[in-house]
């Protein structure tokens, strides 16, 4: 197992929710895998996230840091994730 660290945030949380928490996940897991282990263990919290509920498809609008870098300037889900990493999901704000 391998502990990364997380932040999920998104509107409607409390500040708290917002804080970073370790999370343990397979060894050589990757964004992919992080992203349906989450979904898995959080359901309701994580599935702002996600185009439709149960999917693992990523809303059009998330965003996914990793080590503060957007994954899509790595290898999107197939983003390998290392011990120490910290993984952010947001919502990006749209609008006028």
């Amino acid at each position: 197992m391998t502990e990364i660290y997380v932040k999920l945030l998104n509107r409607g949380l409390k500040s708290y929710e917002h804080d970073k928490f370790g999370f343990e996940t397979k060894e050589g897991a990757t964004v992919g895998d992080l992203i349906e282990e989450l979904n898995e263990a959080f359901e309701e919290r994580f599935s702002v996230y996600l185009r439709e509920k149960g999917s693992t498809e990523l809303r059009r609008d998330t965003i996914v840091f990793v080590n503060g870098r957007n994954m899509v300037s790595h290898q999107g889900k197939k983003t390998k994730l290392s011990k120490g990493d910290l993984i952010v999901f947001m919502i990006a704000a749209v609008g006028g």
